[in-house]
């Protein structure tokens, strides 16, 4: 028997009294149903009509829509910032505001717990300044890895989804993953680690969804996105990670659903777990630092954009016009083989048979321009895709440091202005002082990885591109030997 219901704009209905299916969700325009990768661009074949079919789509977007500084009203709910002062922004809808940072900044948070996770920052003496400031890293680093993509049904069918199977290399276990609660858990890291900028997901997309190339490209995103987490000394240790790639059982995912979306230590709040050092940052090092990141991040992304275009082309030429151009030569000499078998003159079989056989590997050299696009390109595009939305995301990391180190200033007037003890504005500086170590801590770990993540894909990427093209010289140089006089 079926219970309606009416829940906000949506029909919902309960099943026998247990199972709730929401048919609006059914609905291919709905976004509940996000399941797949999308297609950002698609790889034509001005001189072919099969190549296309064997391209998949690119994700494009720099991840889901809620960046940094996009808080949910349920995670505000979760930033506390009670109690009341005269140097309060008035102004409650700022993301200065609804993020937190004010209420830990100005020490009116309130905690019913103590947190959890304690990221700590230490100075290397060896390295010195700024840039000695880092995340301790945990004691050994693990890895995941995102295999065995299989398609799954629930509501006895009525809605299908692909799942990842996620393996950590330190306990073995396997767990079941689908992207709609890789994009939950998206949310909750970008909403309690304000500081981190959190690499992009693969777009959602409902078309083409069950595409073996396409279920293949999101996976490998999936992969990097995952590799990243587990790289980061902050971020592999965070609870709702471990608790995502750990849970085996549905009543206990839930329970832990339910805390990490009550953990009172996100957004603002989040710093006041931060052990950081207990030595007064000099404001005009720290200024300089983050403004000469934010440079660099915003040319990074624009130089990874326009590499990023140029290998899109360079994919759709190696399916297209330069796959057409050697079958075109291929065809040509073809051709120029059967003329000669026209005279059936017996002397001339072996400089026949070589014109043959490069009619053959002429062909064949085609075909491998467009696996190579295909296979080859396709990974140096998925990373391109997560570096790029990194560096996108950095422009938030940095608004929000650069809010929380205004109040340094605004510091000064008001104590001129004898608006505030001098007690009080050393414990805004304390609490801003740690936001800047937060912030030079994450600039520094941003910038050996963006190098050992440069340093590894291009590394692997002129690699094959020279196995590429020296295989083809083989084949010519086999070609030209069959010319030669016996």
């Amino acid at each position: 028997m079926l219970f309606a219901r009416r829940r906000a704009t949506n029909t919902s209905f309960y099943l026998n009294n247990e199972e709730f299916v929401n048919f609006d969700s059914i609905n291919d325009n709905n976004n509940n149903l996000e399941e797949f990768t999308s297609a950002s661009h698609s790889i034509t074949n001005d001189s072919t009509t099969n190549s296309t079919n064997k391209m998949v789509g690119r994700s494009h977007s720099t991840g889901p829509e809620t960046g940094s500084q996009i808080i949910s009203k349920q995670q505000q709910q979760q930033i506390a910032t009670g109690g009341t002062t005269r140097i309060k922004n008035l102004n409650r809808f700022t993301n200065f505001v609804k993020t937190g940072m004010e209420g830990y900044i100005l020490s009116t948070a309130k905690f019913t717990c103590s947190p959890v996770e304690q990221p700590q920052i230490i100075l290397d003496a060896r390295i010195g300044g700024v840039e000695g400031v880092m995340w301790n890293n945990p004691s050994t680093y693990y890895t995941c890895n995102v295999t065995k993509p299989k398609k799954e049904t629930k509501l006895k069918g009525l809605k299908s989804f692909i799942a990842y199977s996620l393996t950590c290399s330190t306990t073995g276990i396997q767990v079941s993953r689908r992207y709609k609660q890789f994009d939950w858990l998206h949310l909750q890291l970008t909403n309690k680690y304000l500081i981190i900028p959190i690499p992009p997901l693969p777009e959602k997309q409902v078309s083409g969804r069950y595409e073996e190339d396409l279920i293949e490209h999101r996976r490998s995103i999936l992969q990097l996105w995952v590799n990243k987490i587990c790289r980061h000394p902050v971020l592999s240790q965070s609870e709702v990670w471990k608790h995502f790639m750990s849970c085996t059982d549905e009543t206990k995912w839930k329970k832990g659903k339910r805390l990490a979306e009550r953990d009172e230590y996100v957004g603002g709040n989040f710093f006041s777990s931060v052990n950081a050092p207990n030595v007064v940052l000099d404001v005009a090092n720290v200024g300089t630092a983050v403004e000469r990141f934010a440079r660099l991040s915003r040319s990074l992304d624009e130089s990874c954009r326009k590499i990023y275009d140029q290998v899109v082309e360079t994919q759709k030429r190696m399916a297209g016009p330069y796959k057409a151009n050697w079958q075109k030569m291929a065809s040509a000499f073809d051709s120029l083989g059967q003329s000669l078998d026209i005279g059936g003159n017996a002397n001339n079989s072996s400089v026949q048979n070589a014109i043959k056989t490069s009619a053959h590997v002429l062909h064949k050299i085609g075909e491998q321009h467009e696996e190579y696009g295909h296979k080859h390109l396709e990974q140096l595009l998925d990373f391109l895709f997560v570096a790029k939305g990194t560096f996108a995301a950095i422009p938030d990391v940095v608004n929000i440091h650069k809010s929380a180190f205004a109040k340094i200033r605004e510091n000064e007037r008001y104590q001129n202005e004898g608006k505030l003890s001098a007690e009080d504005a050393e414990n805004i500086r304390q609490k801003v002082d740690v936001c800047s170590y937060s912030m030079l801590a994450e600039i520094n770990h941003q910038q050996s990885e963006r190098d050992l993540d440069f340093a590894t894909m291009f590394g692997s990427f002129f690699s094959q591109q020279a196995a590429f093209y020296h295989n083809i010289g083989n084949q010519l140089t086999h070609l030209a030997s069959l010319y030669k006089p016996k």
